[in-house]
């Protein structure tokens, strides 16, 4: 009788923990409420004009100054106080010209921060988590952007979004062999990337008190955001921290060998006049000046100088090296590209559209002397518009929509894979931007109506009210895959998974359509396989 007055009490207790859970749930939360951590309580806020909470500036790890300069990331410090969580934190130290996201607050070494989105009124005690890794090169950018505001998909769509900022260009990737000497797991190079793992560490111990559930945590990030989470794909350090992942726009090819990190870690050192026995000693000393200068690679000539490193601890080997072996976490995954990434860039250049067509054979034939010929004999001036919108279209295939394919082929069958393409690019300039790298960003974020450089580039108010169905269907369509690893959902075009006989990938467009890859572009994939960016421009000149 005792057992069975037991669990009939226990049976009570439970429902009414699920019927006052339910009805706070309902109620929404108290965006001004302390909510603890590790470290200490944080306070937040009601996001501007959304149905969501927020917590900025919240530090995530140790502070990477002093000796902490160039050494793995380290667990962040407790708290005496309640921290206000009011503004997003300092952006890392970068040499900050113009960005597409937004406006840092600040610069800071001290700059391992990350914010927090949350529903005021949640759908389930603990709801899916998405981590996002800005891109930049490597070099620029920050979790704090206008652009990455994670009001929208929080509050409309029932996720917690969480963005980082993690250590760039020298602070974050710095190579040495006395580096490597000194750390007991022999890692240089990869100072960002420690920081991204430790972020999700953090996320796993303490996201369960913003409303998200530490069990569902999907990687997302574009550019060099979307190579971080090829990285920690591979990455044995990132295991069981995430179980879905989405790399946009991520060339997965062009990361660093050991051997031409200390080459540029060299260049560092002699413009910083840091040499001999005390040469940690001495980097660690110098202001920052000294020691962000602007290096070169010929491997990595489309503007990336910075990557990470394969050290055999962090980054065992090449991740797509990795992934065709089927070494990388089974996670579902999600991946593409725009249309015409590199387009966007040769607004750069005056004149851009008035290049003949022999100049631009010129170009190629300069900077991939061995294969020039054979790539030109892929493609035909009469498909496009202007003749250097063939050299955009190389330069997607072999960097972007080729390296995608080349993952979504080597994970078919281990793991689930949808495979699209944006090519969506209906701006104010739609001939001259194009489907352009970043250009996915707002759409995915819901911010279109964001006050920075890119949207107001690309948007009036006809472009607005033309992309937001567009940006809404996107958006269920990333949160559905955070929620399940499956994309669809009511109202959405049906998109499966990735096929090799089909070789099919989903267009976002206006209208949203699946549509196969051709046999042009498969030819063109299958050589690019076969000869890597680093092979192709081994002996060409990008000066």
């Amino acid at each position: 009788m005792k057992t069975r007055s037991f669990k009939v009490r226990a049976l009570v207790i439970f429902g009414f923990a699920i019927l006052v859970s339910s009805k706070i749930l309902a109620q929404g939360k108290d965006c001004s409420a302390p909510v603890q951590t590790v470290e200490g309580p944080v306070q937040g806020l009601a996001a501007e004009k959304s149905a969501a909470c927020v917590w900025k500036g919240i530090p995530y790890a140790a502070p990477p100054i002093g000796d902490l300069r160039f050494r793995p990331t380290r667990q962040a410090l407790p708290r005496s106080g309640t921290l206000d969580a009011a503004q997003v934190g300092m952006s890392c130290m970068q040499k900050e010209t113009i960005t597409s996201g937004g406006k840092s607050r600040g610069f800071s070494e001290d700059c391992l921060t990350l914010n927090i989105w949350s529903p005021k009124t949640q759908d389930s005690l603990r709801l899916p988590v998405m981590v996002w890794f800005h891109g930049g090169g490597f070099q620029q950018g920050s979790g704090g952007y206008d652009i990455y505001n994670g009001a929208r998909l929080a509050g409309e769509k029932n996720v917690v979004v969480v963005t980082i900022n993690y250590r760039l260009g020298t602070l974050g990737f710095l190579s040495l062999p006395e580096l490597r000497s000194e750390d007991p797991n022999g890692t240089t190079g990869n100072y960002g990337v420690l920081d991204q793992i430790q972020a999700l560490k953090w996320v796993r111990a303490n996201i369960k008190n913003f409303g998200g559930d530490p069990g569902n945590v999907t990687v997302f990030g574009q550019s060099a955001g979307g190579m971080s989470v090829c990285t920690l794909l591979v990455s044995p350090l990132a295991d069981g921290l995430f179980q879905k992942a989405i790399p946009m726009s991520a060339p997965c090819e062009m990361f660093f060998s050991l051997e031409q990190g200390y080459e540029q870690g060299k260049a560092v050192t002699e413009a910083a006049g840091c040499a001999g026995p005390d040469l940690l000693k001495c980097l660690r000393e110098k202001p920052v000046a000294q020691i962000m200068v602007k290096t070169k690679n010929k491997l990595l000539a489309l503007g990336v100088s910075c990557a990470p490193h394969v050290d055999g601890y962090v980054l065992p080997d090449w991740p797509m090296k990795l992934i065709k072996a089927g070494k990388y976490s089974k996670a579902p995954i999600m991946l593409g590209n725009t249309k015409e990434e590199l387009r966007l860039y040769t607004m750069m250049f005056s004149g851009i559209g008035l290049v003949p067509a022999h100049t631009v054979s010129a170009l190629l034939r300069k900077l991939a002397p061995d294969h020039a010929d054979e790539i030109l004999a892929m493609y035909s001036y009469k498909d496009y518009r202007r003749p250097m919108d063939l050299f955009i279209n190389v330069g997607n295939d072999m960097v972007f929509s080729g390296s995608a394919w080349q993952i979504a082929e080597a994970m078919s069958g281990k793991n689930p894979v949808y495979l699209y393409r944006v090519d969506w690019h209906d701006t104010n300039f739609p001939h001259k931007m194009g489907s352009f790298h970043g250009l996915d960003i707002p759409l995915v974020f819901g911010t279109l109506g964001a006050n920075t450089f890119m949207v107001k580039a690309m948007a009036n108010k006809r472009v607005l009210k033309q992309a937001t169905p567009l940006s809404d269907q996107m958006m269920s369509y990333y949160t559905n895959f955070a929620k399940t690893g499956n994309p669809n959902g009511p109202g959405l075009a049906d998109w499966p998974a990735y096929d090799p006989q089909k070789k099919s990938r989903i267009i976002f467009d206006n209208p949203i359509h699946l549509a196969p890859i051709t046999d042009q572009e498969l030819k063109r994939f299958h050589y690019f396989e076969q000869h890597p960016l680093s092979e192709i421009m081994a002996k060409g000149k990008a000066e």
